[in-house]
């Protein structure tokens, strides 16, 4: 399979391998190097390049996020060099943040650490407001802190006028989103060796709850989830935000390794007016 915007290189790819039924053999669109995996393998969190080890999310975010910048699907190689293009991260993966980087006027930035970015906060702080081109939010807003509502309506005021909003988080089909804890207010997780830890919560009306083996999310550090998305209720509150041009990234992309075999927890991209 020739590599877009790369010569096609016979002495990188065991042909007999890459011919057999159900392997796919793609660019990956992180480090534009050539890659063998069985279909089986090509899952949406499964590490399946084989040089820079990334996901399926993470192709997809950079193919998402190379049809909103420059209306085409190119490799982060390939990304012609614009500084003028100012964009940030929320805790974006090491595997793309520092060539996005290299590439963009982009800062990756994270909730416990600085560069420090709060998407939850009641109120942006003014030097954030209307900075940003485009904002790549992966795999976060599933932790934010009720009301998830403010989140959106904060991307909406830190993006440019006609800036672009990458988003994924995981989702289902269901009707309706999942909060696991709608009253959240004065919180403390008691952890518990060798199981999930619990979770005991005081109402802002000062009644007291109890949560046992509540998810925790493992990556940088362990991330308590707060909610199970819908996919209707995404694409409501990105348009209840003010959002336009909101679409879901369902055409798989075989060229750069982008596809899973769930019909959810797809790429969402959406843009503010300009």
């Amino acid at each position: 399979m020739p590599a877009a915007g790369r010569e096609f290189d016979p002495r990188k790819v065991n042909l007999s391998e890459a011919l057999q039924p159900g392997v796919l053999c793609f660019r990956c669109n992180l480090c534009g190097e050539i890659s063998l995996v069985p279909a089986e393998e090509l899952g949406r969190e499964l590490q399946s390049c084989s040089s820079c080890s990334s996901t399926s999310r993470e192709r997809a975010i950079i193919r998402a996020l190379s049809l909103g910048l420059f209306a085409e699907v190119l490799a982060l190689p390939d990304f012609p060099l614009r500084r003028d293009l100012r964009g940030f991260g929320m805790s974006d993966s090491g595997r793309y943040a520092a060539r996005l980087a290299e590439k963009l006027d982009y800062e990756n930035t994270f909730y416990h650490k600085e560069p420090r970015v709060d998407v939850g906060v009641e109120v942006v702080p003014p030097h954030l407001i209307e900075k940003a081109d485009f904002i790549i939010s992966s795999e976060v807003f599933e932790h934010v802190l009720p009301p998830v509502a403010r989140a959106f309506e904060n991307v909406y005021k830190m993006l440019k006028p006609g800036g672009l909003f990458v988003l994924t988080v995981p989702y289902g089909l269901h009707p309706k989103t999942i909060e696991h804890f709608p009253d959240l207010h004065d919180f403390t997780l008691i952890e518990r060796p060798g199981a999930s830890p619990n979770l005991r919560n005081v109402t802002r009306e000062g009644e007291v709850q109890e949560f046992d083996n509540v998810v925790m999310h493992i990556g940088d550090g362990a991330t308590l989830e707060m909610r199970v998305f819908a996919e209707a209720d995404l694409l409501q509150h990105l348009t209840i935000a003010g959002f336009e041009a909101i679409h879901v990234h369902r055409t798989p992309d075989f060229r750069h390794g982008v596809w899973w075999p769930e019909p959810c927890s797809l790429p969402i991209t959406a843009r503010k007016p300009a």
